[in-house]
C-alpha cells in the first residue's frame, strides 16, 4: 500500500504528513507526540474524512479496550488528504498550558474594559495588585501547581515556540495566499500583517493577521480599539506562524462539490 497525505492539526499546530497503511495505532501516536507534542496516552484523534466538511468520528481511544498496537491503519479506512485532529484530554499538560498561554481570547482585557476596548460604567474593578494577593485566584491557584509561566520549564517551552514561530514567519509575506487548518475546517484568505502586536502581548509572541475569504473570523483586523489592519467585519483573525500554510489556495468554490453529487444517484 502506498503513503497516505494526511492533515495533522492541534490547537498549536497544523502540517501535511505522510502516513502508511502498514503502521499501527501505536507507533502513529508516537509520530503524532512528536508533531502536536500531545502524549500517546492523553491523545484523543478525530478523523475528518472530508477536509470541507466539520464531520468527524473518533478514532480508538484508549478506554476502548483494544491495544494501539493491535490496530492496522489500513483498517481505518483513512483517505488521501483527509484530516486528524489531535485533542489532549490532560487539562494540566505543558500543550494545553501553552494554548492557553497564547490564545488571543485568553488575554485579560483592562480592568474596567468591554471587548472593543470602551470603559464599562459601574463594573466592579480589581486592580492587579489586589488580585495577586488573593489566596483563590486563578493565578495563586497556577502558582502552587508550578502551571503557566510558573512552571520551571516554561521558559524553555516558550523559547521553542518562539523559535519555530520565527522560522515558519520567515516564509510568510503580507499579500500571500494562504489557509489554516484546524479543529473548525479549512479557512483560506490573504495576509495582512504579520509580527508583533504590542497591544495583545506586549509584543513577546509573533502573530499572523489574515483576512478570510468568508467571515469565519474573529474580528476586523483590530485588537480592542487598535486597527492593525485593514479588513472586512468578521473576516479577520490572528493566528500562529505555525498554524498557517501559505501557497497557491485560491478561493474555494462552495459548489465545487455538485460534479461529485451529479455523478451519484
Amino acid at each position: 500500500m502506498s503513503d497516505l497525505n494526511i492533515f495533522i492539526t492541534s490547537d498549536l499546530t497544523s502540517s501535511e504528513r505522510r502516513i502508511s497503511p502498514q503502521w499501527n495505532l501505536h507507533y502513529l501516536k508516537q509520530r503524532l507526540e512528536q508533531i502536536t507534542g500531545v502524549e500517546p496516552r492523553n491523545q484523543v484523534l478525530q478523523y475528518f474524512p472530508n477536509k470541507y466538511s466539520n464531520e468527524f468520528h473518533k478514532i480508538l481511544h484508549n478506554d476502548s479496550g483494544i491495544r494501539d498496537e493491535d490496530v492496522l491503519l489500513s483498517s481505518l479506512g483513512l483517505k488521501d488528504y483527509s484530516r486528524i485532529h489531535v485533542i489532549d484530554s490532560d487539562p494540566y499538560s505543558t500543550t494545553n498550558q501553552l494554548t492557553n498561554e497564547s490564545s488571543p481570547s485568553n488575554i485579560p482585557l483592562a480592568p474596567g474594559s468591554s471587548s472593543n476596548g470602551a470603559p464599562v460604567e459601574g463594573e466592579f474593578q480589581l486592580s492587579e495588585e489586589e488580585y495577586k494577593r488573593r489566596a483563590n485566584s486563578v493565578l495563586n491557584w497556577k502558582a502552587q501547581n508550578k502551571l503557566g509561566r510558573f512552571n520551571p520549564e516554561y521558559q524553555t517551552l516558550q523559547a521553542q515556540q518562539q523559535a519555530k514561530d520565527r522560522e515558519a514567519l520567515a516564509n510568510i509575506h503580507v499579500g500571500d495566499r494562504c489557509r489554516v487548518i484546524n479543529i473548525s475546517g479549512e479557512r483560506r484568505g490573504v495576509v495582512k500583517y504579520t509580527g508583533k502586536i504590542e497591544v495583545l502581548d506586549n509584543g513577546e509572541k509573533e502573530w499572523v493577521g489574515i483576512e478570510f475569504d468568508e467571515p469565519v473570523g474573529k474580528n476586523s483586523g483590530n485588537i480592542g480599539t487598535i486597527q492593525v489592519f485593514d479588513c472586512r467585519p468578521g473576516h479577520g483573525s490572528f493566528v500562529k506562524p505555525t498554524t498557517v500554510e501559505v501557497g497557491d489556495f485560491p478561493e474555494l468554490d462552495p459548489f465545487d462539490d455538485m460534479d461529485d453529487l451529479d455523478e451519484e444517484l
